[in-house]
């Protein structure tokens, strides 16, 4: 029976993926657990599936799962979430940065008590200005939005225990916010040091210009983290304040503060603000009352996503 599955997420990686799943192989062979390795070709147009094949053919471990086209990292991490068996789940790059010989480590701290071990790449190996910088940024506001305190959000080598990962629904980037997410849900999450090598062959698929996404993706985050659960504490929080405002405008639209008599009736601006504001806090009152309906009715119902694959070549 599988107790461990190790999930590789790859995208035109056809230079690195082979040495990549010797040296897995190689962890695996010292871990006294029955393991596999589900490796997810993201659509991937540079021979790294012909390369996976190949591999194929000669391991005990590797199972390879083709997708129909490039969905994304988090797209394709939730397919080798789906087709995995094991007990509990390595996540890991596959263009050879993360070190398959931090995994033992990263088990044993799941073994005293965390559902969630994630790797900190405390010395990382990366352009300082594209990367690093960037990630030190976005790790400080992910750490303020979760209240997940760790140093490291985006390094994809992590354990996880199979039961929280599956109460989860992942889209867009959300992989790096899984520690955020399965904390919202009561998860222990901990975290490991762990090597960073240079990049082995290619290029990186990640630069600045993805920092808008990862910011419009924090705002979601904070609202699921906070809101999920309760969405009329912010469609009321936000009908309130709207309303006040209405209240405010209005009143200085119409009245003079100190005669008490009208205000010059020419003016239609504040009037016109005034009752935009009234419409926006009926629209928000009655969207956090059909989030609520909404919320209470699929509540006994679990979601899941899993890209469909073009062909699954299992041993």
């Amino acid at each position: 029976m599988v107790t461990l599955s190790v999930i590789i997420p790859v995208y035109n990686e056809v230079g690195s993926i082979g040495p990549l799943l010797d040296d897995v192989e190689k962890a695996l062979d010292s871990i006294p657990r029955e393991s596999e390795i589900i490796v997810v070709d993201d659509g991937s147009r540079d021979g790294t599936f012909e390369e996976l094949e190949k591999h194929r053919l000669k391991s005990r471990y590797l199972h390879v799962l083709r997708l129909q086209r490039n969905f994304g990292q988090t797209s394709a991490m939730a397919a080798g979430f789906h087709a995995a068996r094991g007990d509990v789940l390595v996540t890991m790059d596959g263009d050879g940065q993360n070190d398959p010989m931090d995994i033992p480590d990263l088990l044993a701290q799941l073994d005293e008590g965390y559902d969630i071990v994630s790797g900190w790449r405390k010395n990382r190996q990366d352009n300082v200005m594209s990367r690093v910088i960037p990630s030190v940024i976005a790790n400080w506001l992910l750490a303020e939005i979760t209240g997940v305190r760790l140093h490291d959000f985006g390094c994809t080598l992590k354990v996880y225990r199979a039961g929280i990962i599956r109460k989860l629904h992942l889209y867009s980037d959300m992989h790096r916010f899984i520690p955020g997410l399965a904390a919202a849900v009561g998860a222990r999450v901990g975290e490991q040091v762990v090597r960073h090598h240079p990049r082995r062959d290619g290029v990186s698929k990640y630069g600045i210009g993805r920092t808008w996404k990862l910011l419009t993706d924090m705002v979601v985050l904070r609202l699921l983290v906070r809101f999920s659960g309760h969405p009329m504490h912010y469609f009321g929080l936000l009908g309130i304040f709207t309303f006040m405002i209405a209240l405010g405008l209005s009143f200085v639209a119409f009245v003079d503060t100190g005669t008490l008599e009208l205000v010059d009736s020419s003016t239609v601006i504040l009037p016109a603000i005034g009752t935009l504001c009234y419409c926006l806090s009926f629209y928000f009152l009655m969207m956090g009352l059909l989030c609520e309906l909404a919320l209470r009715s699929s509540s006994a119902r679990e979601t899941a996503y899993a890209p469909m694959a073009r062909e699954e070549c299992f041993l």
